[in-house]
């Protein structure tokens, strides 16, 4: 009988890896201290978080609440220009969020609509720090996209299968198991599919508004539309 289970893997960083962590969070501080500074709150979230960057790696800063767009724009553009602005909903019933791009790869993102537990849970899930986090150098332990736990070590870090794993994964990312069990049943979904797991994604047009492109998704999306009662 073919075993299709994956053994361990104790991962150790090369001097390389480390330096483009410490640029990928030199990043992330300085947008993170930004917006601290102007009142709002964010995470940063990810393998930036749990530390298993690669070149490809992408800088994923989140506000987790709904604040006031237009102002959120302004303050982020007094740092560093925004390439692209974008509507993403995910799922029929998930929350739609507001995509700031500063480049190709590099978000500041803001909920639409306030999150439910699930969605809270997901950010707890990929590994995610405050900005007194950042700054104290910790880092997290979290899933990845291919579904293995990274346990972050002195010397790298451990990587696990998260279906031989389950149990520990609940306790160390202190999360339910039905919340963890969602997100494996997305990011399996994804696998086989080989799709991104956007439902709707509107990129805004240079004189239009998150607030005016949220109306055209709301017309759009019945599960939207019941989730705002």
């Amino acid at each position: 009988m073919l075993c299709l289970w994956r053994p361990l893997r104790d991962v150790v960083y090369s001097e390389l890896r480390w330096r483009l962590l410490r640029e990928l969070r030199s990043r992330a501080l300085a947008v993170m201290t930004h917006l601290e500074q102007h009142g709002f709150h964010s995470i940063v979230y990810g393998s930036v978080a749990r530390g298993d960057v690669k070149p490809s790696s992408d800088l994923d800063i989140f506000i987790p609440r709904v604040v006031p767009l237009q102002l959120l724009e302004y303050t982020v553009s007094l740092l560093h220009k925004v390439e692209r602005r974008v509507l993403v909903q995910a799922t029929p019933y998930y929350a739609a969020k507001a995509y700031l791009y500063l480049n190709d790869r590099d978000t500041v993102s803001a909920p639409m609509v306030p999150l439910n537990r699930d969605e809270e849970g997901f950010y707890m899930l990929a590994g995610s720090l405050t900005l007194e986090e950042l700054r104290n150098g910790v880092r997290k332990p979290g899933i990845n996209k291919a579904l293995n736990l990274i346990i972050p070590t002195e010397y790298g870090h451990v990587e696990k299968p998260l279906r031989e794993n389950f149990t520990e994964a609940v306790r160390l990312l202190n999360v339910s198991p039905d919340v963890l069990t969602s997100r494996m049943r997305v990011l399996l979904r994804r696998r086989e599919k080989g799709r991104t797991g956007v439902f709707q994604s509107i990129e805004l047009r240079e004189d239009q508004s998150f607030e005016e492109a949220f109306r055209t998704l709301l017309a759009k999306s019945a599960g939207l539309r019941k989730r705002l009662g």
